[in-house]
């Protein structure tokens, strides 16, 4: 009886277990056809992310091959030197006082692949030539270059690269590393787990993973990272799932192009292609067995190996594949010993790979503000950053900040640390060339150079003077010109909030000075009575026909010492607009945007407005030459600038912003040094902006600068600068002075007399 008992027990436990089974099994099953039905591994044309160009760069004649840095600019664009002839695109040779260059396709362009020949004479081209029959090529255009990419949230950029195309050396040595039994298993590989296993217990620890190259693509396509039963436990049903749906080379094409490799700066790298590109310059079929072994390498920890940041331990990982690959028989002994003995080889450096962070946060806010909303897939963005000067921009920001802490200790004493922006731009386009918008992003992505509302201060005064200027022509209220004597005494004037009387910085009154010294010297008191006189409602008109957007107050603080607030993007502009003749451009980060089919969405149309006269612009330039000559930025001339380079330093009352905006013809470069906190830097804008400005300027402008062109309807005149009028030869100081023509003085000194010869030798030609 009791073993019926028994036998019954059994059996109804063994049905229960049998039940269970099944009902696990069904289970399973109905996940795996759940799994089955969403799960789709990636093609080549599916949800491309959206890529960020650069601005292309003007071959032209007297471009200097170093300041350039033309040959670094050919390589990061993937380019090859050559011995031989110049044959394919991609090529390029440096040989004798010519260097020769095989340009890409540019399709978007619709520009084919052209060959031009560059002659060189003490490194600087002397024209563009086609080396068919040495024609003249003009405008000729590398090609942009691929700064970033964005898929939903994240920064990426990757190339699908079919299977066929990857070299099989490449392919061998990721299955030998990753997966050695990749092609007899079904996505879960019992003899790897076994092996993993009794090395972790052995070891006492995880030190070895049994995952095949199915289970990690599920996981990097579909799982978080997260080490969890759970997670593992869904990463094998979908690796079951996707042997049954795909093929293995299907499996391993998706794999070897979706495998994260690491960080150019903040953009993610995916792909073996974007590998040998970001890491090597190199496409993959130029790889070495070196190169194949380092890329290999990194798929086990793409951040702890990054030859960029780490070359010892990614030069270790690399010998670890070599080793490996010389055991399997992959290679010989001889190439084994050949490889591991290579250099790391990392063409470019970590400073290098970078994507201009705080470049790329605008330009997307800027094209949102155009209208392209929302973003489509696979949207191509050229932009006009200048990747050369947005690394010098970002280095000297970096550099000068910390050189600006070990000279003063005390602004390192806080939880916050002094902060800096950097705006470059191109006036004649408007073409923002680089934007840094603090020391560190990943720190505080806050954009200071855009977002950020600063005071001017003296940053304004050029502008009071100009509006002087140009009412001197029209005969207007206010008007002076450059030899005007301005009175620097104690003044008194009367606004809403009471009396009010300004100070200079030196707390010292110096009489009276022309309008050259008092710009030069940045003197506080004339600027505010030449303000008083002009009127703030023409300051005001003339400020925002320069591009400055932000509202400033009506009194004569806020118009003639800066204490209403601006961007340093659209102060950086309005000097840009002083730079570029008077005619105001709309700074943008944006050239043009295309569809996924190459087609036009939207293109900059080039904003421009007559602000000021070209006469007024350059004699105010004139000035502001001055300021880098002998005024309160002469500290620049140690960088050996040849030509012409004009500015204005700024400082902030109770020295809270330093600011410096320099310019030449062709290039602005505005400066901004302070706390966001708005604590006092106790620095002016000489001392904490203008040695960064320097950094950045002996990096990015020329040695030989073209001196700025002088336009019709302005006349030069020797003055006495005590009198402010036309010198004689019985003045004890001359000096030559420009005017807007009909401005000029036309009476001769009165103190030191004379005047009867030059009245002469004026009025009949003589030199």
């Amino acid at each position: 009886m009791a073993d019926k008992k028994i036998a019954r027990c059994v059996t109804y436990a063994s049905l229960a277990l049998g039940g269970l089974a099944a009902t696990l099994c069904l289970a399973l099953l109905l996940y795996g056809v759940y799994l089955a039905t969403f799960l789709e591994l990636p093609k080549s044309d599916a949800h491309p992310p959206l890529r960020l160009y650069s601005g292309p760069f003007l071959l032209k004649p007297d471009l200097s091959l170093t300041h350039s840095r033309l040959l670094e600019r050919l390589q990061r664009l993937g380019y090859r030197q050559v011995t031989g002839p110049v044959q394919s695109p991609g090529d390029y040779q440096l040989a004798g006082q010519a260097l020769t260059i095989y340009l890409h396709e540019q399709p978007e362009n619709q520009v084919g692949a052209t060959m031009v020949r560059l002659p060189l004479e003490q490194g600087r081209v002397t024209a563009v030539l086609s080396p068919l029959d040495g024609t003249s090529l003009f405008p000729i255009y590398l090609e942009p270059e691929l700064l970033s990419g964005v898929r939903g949230e994240s920064r990426q950029v990757r190339e699908w690269i079919p299977l066929a195309q990857i070299p099989p050396q490449l392919v061998a040595a990721v299955l030998t590393i990753e997966d050695n039994r990749f092609y007899s298993h079904f996505g879960i590989d019992p003899v790897a787990v076994g092996r993993a296993l009794w090395i972790n217990v052995t070891k006492g620890g995880v030190v070895q993973g049994g995952s095949t190259i199915t289970q990690q693509l599920a996981k990097n396509l579909f799982y978080s990272p997260q080490r969890t039963m759970g997670r593992k436990f869904k990463e094998a049903m979908a690796a079951l799932v996707l042997e049954v749906k795909y093929t293995k080379q299907e499996i391993l094409e998706s794999y070897l192009n979706e495998i994260y490799l690491g960080q150019a700066g903040f953009v993610s790298l995916y792909g073996v292609r974007e590998a040998a590109h970001r890491y090597f310059g190199k496409t993959l079929q130029e790889l070495t067995v070196e190169e194949i072994a380092m890329i290999t390498g990194l798929i086990k920890g793409p951040n702890s190996y990054a030859p960029t940041k780490h070359p010892e331990l990614a030069k270790q990982r690399r010998d670890v594949v070599l080793r490996r690959l010389r055991e399997t028989g992959l290679l010989t002994e001889e190439a084994w010993a050949h490889a591991s003995h290579a250099p790391l080889g990392v063409a470019p450096s970590e400073e290098v790979l970078t994507d201009a962070p705080y470049f790329v946060d605008a330009l997307l806010r800027e094209v949102e503000e155009v209208g392209v909303v929302p973003l489509p897939e696979g949207l191509r963005i050229d932009s006009t950053l200048d990747p050369m000067i947005q690394q010098a921009a970002t280095a000297s920001l970096g550099k000068g900040l910390i050189m600006l802490e070990a000279a003063h200790p005390h602004l390192k004493n806080s939880a916050e640390p002094v902060q800096g922006a950097v705006v470059v731009l191109d006036p004649k386009t408007g073409s923002v060339l680089a934007l840094a918008g603090g020391r560190n992003y990943r720190l505080s992505q806050f954009n200071r150079a855009v977002q950020a509302q600063r005071q001017p201060g003296s940053l304004f005064k050029p502008f009071v003077y100009l509006a002087a200027l140009e009412a001197a022509r029209d005969g207007q209220a206010g008007h002076l010109t450059v030899s005007s004597l301005l009175a620097d005494e104690p003044m008194t004037f009367q606004s809403e909030s009471g009396s009010w009387s300004p100070q200079n910085y030196d707390k010292q009154f110096h009489g009276q000075v022309t309008v050259r010294t008092a710009l030069e010297q940045s003197l506080n008191v004339p600027a505010v009575g030449v303000a008083k006189a002009v009127g703030t409602r023409p300051i005001l008109q003339l400020l925002h026909r320069l591009g400055v957007t932000s509202p400033i107050g009506q009194d004569l603080s806020s118009v003639a010492l800066g204490s209403s607030s601006v961007s340093l993007l659209e102060i950086t502009s309005a000097y840009g607009t002083i730079a570029n003749g008077g005619i105001a451009v709309k700074p943008t980060l944006v050239r043009s945007t295309r569809d996924r089919q190459g087609a036009l969405v939207w293109s900059q149309a080039p904003d421009r407005l007559l602000a000021t006269s070209p006469q007024g612009a350059y004699v105010l330039t004139s000035l502001l030459e001055g300021v880098i000559q002998r005024g309160t930025a002469s500290k620049a001339n140690v960088l050996g600038l040849h030509g012409a380079v004009a500015g204005k330093t700024g400082t902030t009352d109770g020295y809270r912003d330093a600011w410096f905006i320099g310019y030449t013809s062709d290039l602005v470069i505005g400066v901004w040094v302070g706390y966001d906190d708005e604590r006092p830097l106790r620095l002016t804008g000489s001392q904490a902006a203008l040695p960064i400005w320097m950094e950045l300027a002996r990096r990015v402008i020329p040695p030989t600068v073209p001196a700025f062109a002088m336009p019709p309807g302005v006349v030069t005149r020797t003055i006495d600068p005590k009198t402010g009028q036309l010198a004689t030869f019985r003045c004890p100081e001359q000096a030559p002075e420009v005017f807007i023509e009909g401005t000029e003085p036309t009476i001769y000194c009165e103190v030191h007399g004379g005047g009867l010869w030059e009245r002469l030798r004026h009025t009949f030609g003589f030199s």
